[in-house]
């Protein structure tokens, strides 16, 4: 049985789980390969500081985003109207070029939804006719579809979308993807691509384990909701199909290929991870420039610093909107760190916030005896006095949960108890004070440093 202290917080209870230590296990080790393939004081930088920019704040056209860029964005047709409005009028307002794609064709925000599984629906439908039921209700016009069934239908669009995009714009040097969940720093995107040639095999994202290969490999795949990129080199050889003497296709597309794969596949982005890997391109992991965190979820130390923010995944839908009016205020002479969306944050200058929850990340808990659970007062005293403690949450339980790391968190309720979070701020300030950034750290492509 666990301890009692642990039972009456039932994220962490299931810590207790065999399949969660194997888990804990594997960030273990992920933690050791971070440290070891991922010097922070050594390690040359993929760009010197300036890179080969104007001196002058860069202006959103700062590329011809008709020839060099393709930014396509994936909507479900499930999706609530907030969070898509969120994106479209905050992260994508300014691409003049947006491709929106989709299961329904519409338009939203002045932009034509194209409807990217109606070519492959009628071959589609032979192998799996339940969840292309919902695509034919959409038709329809039927609003009453869940949320889950979207989801289902949701990994067969990445394929037939990176067709799409190519013929969009088949001249373009890059090709970003992102769904309505997912925040770009464009002007960090700029920088980073501008120190690539884009006619090689590029393919960017934050890691994420797909499939099993002999000798106990694996395909690795850049997470969708952390959005990735293709460098035109990757998309031609992706898409690369062999022609006849009349020039006719003798392959088949590439959504075709690999129907049978997603069908039996519970994610598009691993799919399409496996076909890039077929085709010779393999992933270059840029975790944590690429990151499924969300801005609350944050959880700001070494690992989340000097390096520049290019994706965030999932955050509240006030942060999206916000961080974007706060990002376009900003200079951007220089490339946006993590170390400057702290003040963002305001984390260093909060009082303590009731049903609140900053621990369910990097968290950890003091020995059943320590008096750090005796009060909400002697949890804030213990952490101010533990070295790796910058913020903890106490419950109603008496369970005080010390956090290693510098991070927001957010609103919850626990059940019939209740939560407060509280923050270290001397402590946070002091840590700031001490890690200044001489220089953006662009991190090298690995797959060994992964989220």
């Amino acid at each position: 049985m666990p301890p009692s202290f642990l039972t009456s917080r039932p994220y962490l209870r299931v810590l207790s789980v065999a399949r969660f230590k194997l888990v804990a296990i594997f960030l273990l080790v992920s933690t050791v390969l971070l440290f070891t393939s991922y010097s922070w004081g050594s390690i040359k930088t993929i760009a010197s500081e300036k890179l080969r920019l104007d001196d002058d704040d860069n202006s959103p056209d700062y590329w011809a985003w008709d020839t060099r860029i393709q930014v396509t964005l994936k909507v479900g047709a499930t999706e609530s109207a907030a969070r898509i409005n969120a994106s479209m009028d905050g992260v994508t307002a300014c691409i003049d070029n947006l491709f929106v794609v989709a299961d329904q064709a519409t338009e939203l925000h002045g932009h034509q939804v194209h409807d990217v599984l109606a070519d492959i629906a009628p071959f589609a439908k032979e192998i799996n006719a339940t969840d292309f039921q919902l695509y034919e209700a959409l038709q329809r016009g039927d609003s009453n579809i869940g949320g889950e069934a979207g989801w289902k239908l949701d990994r067969f669009k990445f394929l037939p979308m990176i067709e799409q995009a190519k013929k969009k714009n088949p001249v373009a040097e890059w090709f970003v993807f992102l769904e309505t969940d997912t925040y770009f720093v464009w002007d960090n995107v700029f920088r980073l691509l501008d120190q690539f040639d884009p006619y090689a095999p590029h393919y960017f994202g934050s890691p994420s384990p797909g499939f099993k290969l002999d000798g106990g490999n694996r395909v690795w795949f850049a997470y969708g909701g952390a959005g990735f990129i293709l460098s035109r080199g990757a998309m031609e050889m992706l898409t690369d199909r062999k022609i006849g003497k009349y020039g006719e296709y003798i392959d088949p597309s590439l959504s075709e290929k690999y129907m049978e794969v997603v069908n039996q596949d519970c994610c598009g982005d691993s799919v399409l991870g496996f076909a890039l890997w077929e085709a010779g391109v393999k992933l270059s992991g840029l975790w944590p420039m690429f990151n499924a965190h969300s801005l609350h979820g944050i959880p700001f130390d070494h690992v989340h610093w000097c390096q520049p923010v290019i994706s965030l995944h999932k955050s509240l839908l006030s942060d999206v909107t916000g961080l974007a009016k706060w990002e376009a205020q900003r200079s951007k002479k220089n490339p946006l760190l993590y170390s400057e969306i702290i003040d963002y944050l305001q984390l260093g200058h909060l009082e303590d916030r009731n049903e609140w929850d900053n621990g369910d990340f990097s968290g950890f808990i003091e020995p059943a005896q320590s008096p750090a659970h005796e009060s909400l007062a002697a949890c804030r005293k213990a952490c101010h006095e533990h070295k790796e403690c910058f913020s903890f949450t106490y419950d109603s339980k008496k369970t005080c949960v010390f956090v290693r790391t510098i991070r927001l968190g957010q609103a919850k309720k626990l059940g019939d108890g209740s939560l407060t979070a509280g923050w270290d701020n001397e402590k946070i300030l002091a840590w700031r004070e001490s890690h200044h950034c001489e220089a953006p750290l662009w991190v090298k492509p690995s797959i060994s440093r992964i989220f």
